[in-house]
């Protein structure tokens, strides 16, 4: 390997390790920053309330109506929600388990229930479903018998073997709720089953058309982190109870009506008999942002969701509950705004709120007063104390990243997953250019103006460098075509490269010119700057030397002693 060579495998790995160890510290102070900032709103706060509608607010018979106040429906943020959860495990968990077959959020599930030891669960080398238990079957004597029991559930039917009959299902969408019938949707048989365990039946559902589009991704318990959501009675003194015919959760049937979430973020609702869709029941809600205006949400657009239905009971023993609407909250990705929306049984949105903060204001006559509601994620960003710190930390850490990072960050923020953000470790889904690259209601123009107007910083630093660089390989006789690469490789990457070449750059002592009087290279054979050759004077004895006292008593004596040999010879 020859110089050239070796020194540029040098300044390759020295960069690597430098672009890695900057990226951890900056990684893990953007951590810290997002840490203080999710304990700067007041739990008081964190939370969101919608009023339900008349229909669902009525009093019960023999109530006065006008004795009571409306029933609401409030998403609470509680301590240690989802963002603490992502934030203290980088999200490594939740990643793990939506994407390991049998984690908490994949499509595809296992679970057991510990008191009658029933486990169901996809078998991947099978292509089915499989579900084991105990059941009582009589024996001979007419005494019940307990046995444990596998069955296999296909496309095609259900068996006791893994036969090649029961066909084979494609990374199912399963029904994750212990209520039955059991739904399975195929993504590439494209069409619904309902697997009734207790009669070992299947029925399948018709065909998806070619040109639909739903892609279904969660049926019936709809969440992911789950958000506190809870039906709030509002009542007068003097209501002793309060209406307990609407009922909220995702654990009861609502005349054969279940919700189906789709990949777009569109909640469907699917009728469990015929499995066929009837109709759509709302969608995830977007948390009002700091840049722009909420934009369609998909799953993974943000850290946490609930989609919760609402029924009305129709009898006294809870039977034979009507659907009545559904309730939808969600977490935005940075974990700093909570989002609630109500919508009724036609999908129509009867209400909406953000979590917000209502700071303390004097009034014009001297008394204090909760002013207007902010939105909680521009709160913890500006108006909360401490808040203005934090956000200049966070955009100076970020400007400190390699600009080309950044800049990638803007074109992949808006596809990342939302838990990518608190593990990514070289680009910055929740950084402001990223943020900058959602607000889809700027345009083009707009976001990508803003975002290179963020990123300023990052880029006249890079800019700076650059030059810095570029100047002292100068100095030091780097070449032209060495001097280009260091100052694009500094504009590409900027703290990273320059901190590599201080670490790379030639060791080498610098003599004085005698052609130019500036500092040369005494490695090389011409001056770096004028090209002149060392001027090296011959190793020859002068004719002639100055000589001290001393020296010609001595010069004397010699030459006498030498006259007095020549006589004698």
């Amino acid at each position: 390997m020859n110089s050239q060579r070796r020194a540029a495998v040098n300044v390759l790995a020295t960069g690597a390790i430098v672009v890695l160890l900057l990226s951890l510290g900056l990684f893990w102070a953007r951590w810290f920053c997002a840490a203080q900032r999710g304990d700067l709103l007041p739990e008081a706060e964190r939370k969101a309330e919608v009023p339900l509608p008349l229909s669902l607010s009525s009093p019960r018979a023999g109530e006065d109506p006008n004795g009571r106040f409306p029933r609401y429906l409030a998403a609470e943020m509680t301590p240690g929600p989802a963002p603490v959860t992502c934030l203290l495990g980088l999200g490594a968990v939740q990643y793990v388990e939506q994407h390991l077959p049998g984690g908490a959020g994949s499509d595809i599930y296992r679970w057991n229930s510990p008191p009658d030891g029933i486990s169901v669960y996809y078998d991947r080398s099978l292509g089915l479903i499989v579900y084991q238990g105990l059941e009582s079957r009589p024996s001979a004597d007419g005494t019940p018998a307990w046995r444990w029991f596998t069955c296999y559930a296909g496309p095609e039917g259900i068996g006791e073997k893994p036969e090649e009959k029961l066909g084979r299902f494609s990374s199912p969408v399963a029904d994750r709720s212990m209520l039955h019938p059991q739904i399975i949707y195929d993504p590439v048989l494209r069409r619904f089953f309902a697997i009734e365990w207790s009669e070992r039946k299947l029925r399948q559902g018709p065909q998806l058309l070619p040109n639909d589009t739903h892609e279904p991704v969660q049926i019936r318990t709809l969440q992911r982190l789950p958000v506190s959501l809870d039906l709030v009675p509002r009542a007068a003194s003097r209501e002793t109870q309060g209406d307990k015919s609407v009922l909220l959760g995702a654990f009861f049937s609502t005349d054969d009506r279940l919700l189906v979430l789709d990949r777009s973020g569109r909640i469907d609702l699917l009728d469990s008999q015929t499995l066929t869709f009837v109709g759509m029941a709302g969608r995830l809600g977007s948390p009002a942002p700091l840049f722009g205006f909420p934009r369609p949400t998909r799953p993974e657009d943000v850290i946490s969701y609930t989609v919760s239905p609402i029924g009305i009971s129709r009898g006294t023993a809870g039977q034979g509950r009507t659907y009545a609407g559904c309730a939808v909250a969600t977490i935005s990705r940075e974990g700093t705004g909570l989002r609630l929306d109500v919508y009724d049984a036609n999908g129509q949105s009867v209400g909406g709120d953000d979590m917000g903060f209502r700071p303390y204001v004097e009034t014009a006559d001297g008394k204090i007063t909760r002013g207007q509601s902010i939105p909680s994620t521009q709160a913890v960003y500006s108006y909360l104390p401490g808040a203005q710190v934090l956000t200049l930390a966070k955009f100076t850490f970020e400007n400190l990243h390699p600009p080309v990072f950044l800049l990638a960050s803007y074109l992949a923020g808006p596809h990342l997953a939302a838990t990518a953000g608190y593990r990514s470790l070289f680009l910055l889904p929740d950084s402001f250019v990223a943020m900058s690259a959602r607000d889809t209601h700027a345009g083009l123009v707009g976001r990508v103006s803003r975002a290179f107007l963020l990123a300023t910083p990052a880029l006249l630093l890079s800019l700076l460098l650059a030059w810095r660089v570029t100047r002292d390989g100068g100095r030091l006789g780097l070449s032209k075509n060495t001097r280009a690469a260091w100052f694009a490789g500094t504009i590409v990457f900027g703290l990273p490269a320059y901190l590599t070449y201080r670490l790379t750059r030639p060791r080498a002592t610098l003599v004085t010119c005698t052609n130019c009087g500036v500092g040369r290279r005494p490695d090389r054979e011409r001056c770096h700057r004028c090209g002149s050759p060392w001027v090296v004077p011959e190793l020859v004895p002068p004719a002639w030397r100055v000589l001290g006292a001393p020296e010609e008593a001595e010069d004397s004596s010699s030459s006498e002693l030498r006259q007095a040999n020549s006589s004698a010879q």
